[in-house]
């Protein structure tokens, strides 16, 4: 849903209340567990309110993970590994924390269940890999990696190994790491 520019503070402040007590709780309980009414004892605000800002329980969630897992930009500054790096960095942020780890989680399992998640989880997707795809596609133009690299395969490599690594064996996705594994897959790539 979006807002106003000219919202009154004082709904601009409920419905955040509302949003980070939806995140808490997505991060606590799942998808599967977080009620309007849940929301609404945790927040403080009427069930009424909530369903005047959000008429879909599921639009309430999808808008408190946006907020907490916003997508990163691709910026080309000519250095594929530096690129991707940073790309993906923010990923592997993302996943450092538990609370965002665990709402990430949620929402993969609640959108193996859902149509309508399943939907949205498959343009979330889409976007992230379209990033790093781009990204991809000009190192190839510029001879950093070899014309016969398919670069959505490599953004799916690259996504693939963060996302196993921060929510399947739970173990940390710093900056270090994710630059580790960003240059094995240049080189894998590279000598392919």
């Amino acid at each position: 849903m979006s807002i106003p520019a000219d919202l009154d503070p004082r709904i601009e402040r409920t419905r955040r209340v509302v949003l980070d007590a939806t995140a808490e709780l997505l991060g606590e309980c799942g998808f599967g567990r977080t009620s309007v009414e849940a929301i609404s004892a945790r927040s403080g605000v009427a069930r009424s309110t909530i369903y005047r800002h959000w008429p879909d329980r599921n639009e309430l969630l999808v808008e408190s993970i946006g907020k907490r897992v916003e997508m990163s930009e691709a910026t080309d500054t000519g250095d594929i590994q530096a690129d991707l790096t940073r790309f993906y960095e923010h990923l592997g942020s993302m996943l450092n924390n538990e609370t965002t780890r665990s709402m990430v989680a949620s929402f993969f399992a609640e959108a193996t269940r859902d149509p309508e998640l399943a939907v949205l989880n498959t343009k979330l997707t889409k976007v992230r890999r379209g990033s790093a795809s781009r990204l991809i596609k000009k190192a190839i133009e510029r001879g950093d990696l070899p014309t016969a690299t398919d670069s959505d395969q490599m953004a799916h490599d690259l996504a693939g190994g963060i996302f196993f690594r921060g929510l399947i064996l739970r173990e940390p996705t710093d900056e270090a790491w994710i630059a580790g594994h960003v240059e094995r897959w240049i080189s894998i790539y590279s000598s392919g």
